[in-house]
């Protein structure tokens, strides 16, 4: 029995790890690793019902991907839902990239008109090499997937948020969005800012945005201290899109607060 251990530690020496990294494309670069991608959004609908995708090796090795599009949805609350699709066609769906070149993959449409917005995602993954020498034990091998989203937009476009509700629970202050619009867009700060009856500043608290699928709500929450709360009269709330900004306030009545 005492053996066990440690032949289970020599089996565990013997594999190679594979860790996929996905990137979304809401704040970070187009580039990774070895390659990168252009461009890191589609926009398709009534103006352009295809557009091309390219992949660069800037790397020394030849690099072999994998491609598949899924429907991308969300639940209220903004949790990302992917699903099989037939809505996007695209070519090929195996890639091989030599070092310092690069490849395109096509992307088109096979859908009727749309109403309100739907919206998709590309996975670009890269499959790594899983050789090993005998010398080398176990290691990690990363994976990175690219995931641009594919936008197809309605012929007409209306954009619209709202500040939904606004509570103050158990140390939470939490706000939450609506998008009424029939587009997506992107929260790119939230901001909270407490402050006393005389009108000072409390605190100031910025969580992090993200999309905000059409017909979708999705809440925002920062936490908020006894000591913090002791003197708090009302809180400011200030979401920032990419062109407008949604605004909430909450008076805060006796109770709210731990006593």
């Amino acid at each position: 029995m005492q053996n066990e251990p440690n032949e289970r530690t020599c089996m565990l020496k013997k594999k190679i790890y594979l860790s996929i990294v996905t990137l979304f494309f809401f704040c970070f670069p187009a580039a990774a690793g070895q390659f990168s991608v252009s461009p890191i959004t589609m926009e398709l609908g009534p103006q352009a019902k295809s557009g091309v995708f390219k992949v660069i090796n800037t790397g020394k090795d030849k690099i072999n991907f994998q491609i598949y599009v899924s429907e991308w949805t969300q639940e209220d609350g903004g949790k990302d839902v992917y699903s099989e699709t037939k809505d996007i066609i695209y070519f090929p769906k195996m890639l091989a990239v030599e070092a310092g070149e690069q490849r395109v993959i096509r992307v088109g449409l096979k859908m009727p008109p749309v109403v309100r917005e739907k919206t998709y995602r590309i996975f670009i993954e890269e499959i790594p090499l899983m050789h090993q020498k005998k010398s080398e034990g176990s290691r990690i091998n990363f994976a990175i997937r690219f995931a641009p989203p594919i936008f197809v937009k309605p012929a007409v476009i209306k954009t619209e948020g709202v500040m939904d509700d606004v509570s103050l629970r158990e140390g939470e202050i939490r706000a939450v969005v609506k998008n009424k619009g029939n587009v997506h867009f992107i929260v790119k700060s939230f901001l909270f800012r407490g402050k006393s009856a005389e009108g000072n500043e409390l605190f100031s608290k910025e969580v992090i945005g993200g999309y905000i699928l059409n017909n979708v709500s999705r809440a925002f929450g920062a936490s908020i201290s006894d000591k913090e709360c002791e003197k708090l009269s009302s809180v400011e709330i200030e979401a920032k899109t990419e062109t407008f900004a949604i605004y909430g306030k909450l008076d805060v009545q006796k109770g709210m607060c731990p006593q």
